[in-house]
């Protein structure tokens, strides 16, 4: 098994353009590079083009039906951090977002999901408050399920919208205290950490990633901002 920290705009898998790299492409290139051999991989979950962080792949195809049976049987603990644009009330210290996703449309050819009352997929989140900000606040996601955008929407439908994310509402700059504009490119959700038993050695592992530069960046001016 190989775990890499995936950089936000690199797509997980690759996509109808072969030109277009994408994780478990160059993973491929610098594992052939390093041994000269073409070596075999399988990508076991996946991150939305704009998340960053911790992503799963095995190596031998002896891994893949236990590595999948850490998603499919829910084993595998996933954390994120999002750093959000707060509406209306306080952020409450924990919840929990329990529903039904499914497509509620397309924006070009982009699909948007949703909350719907049927034909949808049972979708559950856990959120934890870590720091709060002045109209922002650095949450923590575990999703329980795998939908689609599940976290992305889950907070956008409780007025909590990631910044950066303006498919789902999020703001693309947020206005300090001080005045100045901060402004973001991407969907500031990060996979921080993934929790699971080897299927092969049995034993308990946890890999981390730290926050990468620009969601970093953009924590560190909310904590230095007055009043934040």
């Amino acid at each position: 098994m190989i775990v890499v920290d995936k950089p936000a705009g690199l797509p997980s898998q690759p996509t109808l353009d072969p030109s277009r790299p994408s994780a478990l492409s160059e993973l491929k290139a610098y594992l052939q590079t390093r041994d000269g051999v073409a070596p075999y991989l399988a990508l076991q979950h996946r991150l939305d083009r704009d998340t960053s962080g911790v992503l799963l792949f095995t190596k031998d195809p002896k891994a893949n039906a236990g590595a999948g049976a850490l998603f499919a049987e829910k084993t595998a603990q996933k954390i994120y951090q999002a750093l959000s644009c707060v509406y209306g009330d306080e952020v409450p210290q924990a919840w929990e977002t329990k529903n039904y996703l499914g497509l509620v449309g397309r924006v070009g050819k982009a699909n948007k999901y949703g909350a719907v009352r049927s034909g949808g997929d049972p979708a559950h989140t856990s959120f934890r408050l870590l720091e709060a900000f002045k109209g922002a606040a650095l949450i923590e996601a575990q999703p329980h399920t795998g939908r689609t955008h599940q976290i992305r929407v889950h907070l956008a439908a409780t007025g909590k919208p990631i910044l950066g994310d303006e498919f789902y509402g999020g703001p693309m700059m947020l206005r300090l205290s001080v005045g100045s504009l901060l402004r973001f490119s991407r969907v500031l959700l990060h996979a921080s950490s993934l929790r699971f038993r080897h299927p092969i050695t049995e034993i308990e592992m946890t890999v981390s990633s730290p926050l990468p530069q620009d969601f970093s960046d953009g924590l560190d001016a909310l904590r230095k901002s007055p009043n934040s």
